[in-house]
């Protein structure tokens, strides 16, 4: 892992700007990885795992990159409660046993090195809408108001064959990409709730979203983060980029 290039240190002084000196640390995580696809037709999962061991879910990949550790526990309550709220809301369930797959432990590696915070891990599903993603984030929102940190894990840009030399800079349609994603979430932003939630449904009709996301993995977490976070009356956000794509954090 390069923990020298600007995405990594930028995750790497997440936590000590938002909660500087270690104070008010969020409890628990509920972690949202574009790389945990649901099994369920119709629903989602959330690992019930004590003791997460590691999912290596890539391959031809270095040899050091498959000893990587991060001995962050579950948490106990979570699960449950994050399923019943789900299906109080109508959306199906379900608790499994699974590992922290690399959307998780790559960037809590760098963000919270210690692994000293449990995380429960939450799919998406490729086979649902956007909508009822934004409705589980809706229906995951109050767990913010109990010490619990929502982190939704994907790229706002993720076309890896879009981009033939990574040396170049941001291609354009990374750039008309992202700048519909500040123009949405940012604090710039003169939408209405209403109008932010319209445009995060629809997201793939966004200028450059095709060719941002030739598939919608990587971007379903931040609309499940907009569900549960758009409410805000200030909401804050940085944009980094490099490497021919665009990376952002809201």
């Amino acid at each position: 892992m390069n923990r020298h290039t600007l995405p990594a240190r930028t995750l790497a002084g997440l936590f000590p700007k938002l909660y500087p000196d270690d104070k008010k640390l969020p409890k628990r995580i509920l972690f949202v990885s574009a790389h945990f696809e649901s099994k369920l037709s119709t629903g989602f999962e959330i690992s019930s795992s004590a003791n997460p061991t590691m999912f290596y879910d890539y391959s031809g990949f270095p040899a050091g990159t498959y000893p990587v550790k991060y001995p962050a526990k579950g948490d106990p309550a979570l699960p449950q409660q994050v399923k019943n709220s789900l299906e109080e809301n109508n959306i199906k369930a379900e608790l499994v046993d699974r590992g922290f797959d690399h959307g998780v432990f790559v960037p809590m590696l760098l963000i919270r090195p210690q692994a000293d915070i449990p995380i429960v891990s939450m799919s998406i599903n490729s086979h649902l809408d956007n909508k009822m993603h934004f409705d589980v984030g809706r229906a995951i929102s109050s767990f913010r108001d109990e010490d619990t940190l929502i982190f939704c894990s994907g790229q706002s840009t993720h076309n890896l064959r879009g981009v033939r030399d990574l040396s170049h800079p941001i291609v354009d349609w990374a750039v008309t990409f992202q700048d519909w994603i500040d123009d949405t979430f940012t604090s710039k932003s003169t939408l209405t709730y209403d109008q932010r939630a319209e445009r995060t449904i629809k997201w793939q009709e966004a200028p450059g979203a095709r060719l941002a996301h030739p598939t919608r993995d990587h971007f379903i977490p931040f609309v499940v983060a907009a569900g549960a976070g758009m409410d805000e009356k200030n909401p804050g956000a940085e944009s980094f980029f490099g490497n021919g794509m665009a990376e952002s954090g809201h």
